[in-house]
């Protein structure tokens, strides 16, 4: 009787300090911790710049863009929030060699332009991993500064949504990450106030290389 009475309370014990320690590990999961890293960037994109306005009865777009490809490299940040989600705040150079024919004339369009990004990074393995898929998705600026040129079509700053697939791989020393882009214009990029829309958006394939 008193052993059975004694492995009675062997086992109560027993489940529940392993349900504590359960409870524990789920707490510190919940747990925030934020961890900085910077890093920086560079590859090259192909502009997608689009006319979307015609006028019907001539069926013609009396600005013809000629996209073309280009590069751009950048800084960024990166605010580890959890395990797979992280904060980075972007901002690259692009260069450009796009141009539009306007009224017979060619002129560039946006040769050199900033870019500000925020995007929420959302991996699908945990970091420690050597190979870790990923994916964002946030809100960008386009800031053109090539100046009031005869040989520059007027743009304008610009909002854009952008999404990416990557890859986070450990290189050791740091991590070497190449990823696709995609990013879509939501705002007319042209000066002037008329019926024509011009949106500047564009892929890149960029390869991210971010300290540890």
């Amino acid at each position: 009787m008193i052993k059975l009475c004694s492995f009675i309370v062997a086992s109560i014990v027993s489940v529940y300090c392993y349900s504590q320690t359960n409870d524990s590990n789920e707490k510190e999961s919940l747990i925030i911790t934020i961890t900085p890293n910077l890093g920086f960037n560079m590859g090259g994109d192909y502009s997608l710049v689009k006319n979307y306005s015609c006028i019907d009865s001539f069926a013609k777009y009396p600005t013809t863009v000629y996209n073309a490809p280009g590069f751009r490299i950048g800084v960024f940040g990166e605010l580890k929030i959890q395990e797979k989600f992280t904060l980075i705040s972007r901002a690259e150079l692009s260069i450009n060699y796009t141009t539009v024919e306007q009224n017979g004339k060619i002129l560039k369009l946006d040769p050199f332009n900033l870019d500000f990004m925020l995007h929420a990074k959302w991996n699908f393995s945990k970091r420690d991993s050597k190979v870790n898929p990923y994916c964002y998705l946030g809100p960008g600026l386009r800031v053109p500064f090539s100046g009031n040129s005869e040989d520059n079509f007027d743009t304008r700053r610009a909002l854009s949504g952008d999404i990416s697939l990557g890859l986070d791989i450990d290189l050791k020393w740091f991590y070497l990450s190449p990823e696709i882009r995609y990013s879509h214009g939501l705002k007319n990029i042209k000066t002037e106030n008329s019926w024509e829309k011009l949106r500047g958006s564009y892929t890149a394939f960029i390869l991210n290389f971010t300290g540890k």
